[in-house]
């Protein structure tokens, strides 16, 4: 049994050394398209389900070891390529199809962005997202990527924009500060938006020498994260902006979906053209809301996505298993993504990563609890039904992620033992 050990480490180290060579050349995923209310990949309906993973281009939970890129003031450093994918492997285990994943596409503002400064591009911060990216498609994992984000974070948001036009806000003191609006009806700052836009979408990936507008892993864009006006859950994200940006997304990107990035389903949307997707978050969950904002979206014949949700029950609200029960009944959604999913500090595979918001999803932490672990068993029966079509039982085992986690479509050792 200890040679059998050995041999198993030996060839976990090998094959996830492969993993990491991008020399290999995997099938192209197909490209998901939208048929009335339907995710159609090859003409079979597909359903998007995983998990909110914002860290996977630039992250603020790790400090780096000495001379690794990091920026103090908001502690952002890269992630290492083994965490990303850790994290695919554990996508993969869930039964999820794809990934929401911020950091792929909201980087300004910081020293480590692709624009610290409007204009300006850091090659350098690239390299983890074409990574990202690259073995997003070789784990067989989607992403859709928000362009902007309605607060001030460190891998940033529409503060920049402001910023750089000359208007001298943040969230901490301007968050209800009619001059916010000026993100999306100042005629420079939408030039900016856009300019920036052109930036990521005609990058061309270094590991797999596509443009982000041309790979099918990339299946969506989403116009922004919780898109807001000056006042709390106003919806106050113009129509002609969003029909603007949606718009200047197609002509970059013809083949790639469009989600509105409004933190709620604002009716004056719905007959844009160019949207394809409609999308709400739920915290806490709520049922009553889900099925409002299903029902409205349908009525349009267009498709419904709970893009973030409260796994845990931390602020209450109804149980997960009758949102799950109307997400997988209702022809009209397209797939869902809980909040969110962190893994371990890999290389370091015996530290899992912590995040400080209550929300934290780490598969395969023996210091989860039974509850915990019964949470996340629901999420992957799931999963599996909206993915699969199957039903498991909500008690089935969750099959472990080795680390280093293996290359894509391998059985890990420890089953083959």
């Amino acid at each position: 049994m200890t040679t059998v050990k050995v041999l198993c480490t030996l060839l976990l180290a090998v094959t996830s050394t492969l993993a990491m060579s991008p020399s290999s050349k995997p099938k192209q995923l197909s490209p998901v398209i939208r048929r009335g209310s339907k995710f159609l990949v090859d003409g079979k309906p597909w359903k998007a389900v995983g998990p909110n993973i914002y860290w996977l281009g630039l992250d603020e939970n790790v400090t780096p070891p000495a001379g690794a890129p990091y920026d103090p003031k908001t502690k952002a450093s890269y992630p290492t390529k083994e965490r990303v994918n850790d994290a695919l492997a554990v996508v993969n285990a869930l039964g999820g199809t794809m990934i929401r994943a911020h950091t792929l596409g909201v980087s300004t503002g910081n020293p480590l962005s692709i624009w610290p400064e409007q204009g300006v591009v850091n090659e350098k911060a690239f390299d983890i997202i074409d990574w990202a990216v690259y073995q997003a498609g070789r784990y067989g994992v989607r992403l859709l990527v928000p362009l902007v984000d309605n607060y001030d974070y460190y891998h940033g948001g529409k503060y920049n924009f402001l910023r750089w036009a000359g208007f001298n806000l943040t969230q901490t003191t301007d968050s209800n500060n009619p001059e916010i609006q000026q993100f999306y009806t100042n005629p420079k700052i939408v030039a900016a938006f856009k300019s920036y836009i052109k930036t990521l979408l005609t990058h061309r990936n270094k590991y797999n020498h596509l443009t982000y507008a041309e790979d099918p892993t990339i299946f969506a864009y989403e116009t922004g994260n919780e898109l807001l006006g000056p006042i709390w859950g106003d919806m106050n994200c113009p129509a002609h902006w969003l029909e603007d940006i949606a718009k200047y997304v197609k002509g970059l990107a013809p083949h790639k979906l469009l989600f509105d990035g409004t933190y709620g389903i604002n009716k004056t949307h719905l007959n844009i053209k160019e949207v394809d997707v409609y999308s709400d978050h739920f915290y806490p969950v709520d049922t009553k809301k889900l099925q409002a904002g299903i029902d409205a979206v349908k009525s349009v014949g267009k498709i419904y996505f709970a893009g973030e949700y409260d796994w845990v029950g931390a602020s209450g609200g109804d149980s997960l298993e009758s949102f799950f029960e109307i997400l997988e009944n209702d022809h009209t959604v397209g797939g869902d993504t809980f909040w969110s999913l962190f893994g371990r500090n890999a290389p370091d595979c015996a530290t899992f990563v912590n995040h400080s918001d209550g929300f934290t999803l780490q598969y395969g932490n023996p210091n989860n609890t039974a509850s915990t672990n019964s949470r996340i068993q629901l999420i992957r029966k799931h999963f599996i039904a909206m993915s699969q079509g199957r039903t498991i039982s909500p008690q089935a085992p969750l099959p472990p992620v080795a680390c280093p986690a293996p290359p894509p479509g391998r059985v890990p050792c420890s089953k083959r033992v």
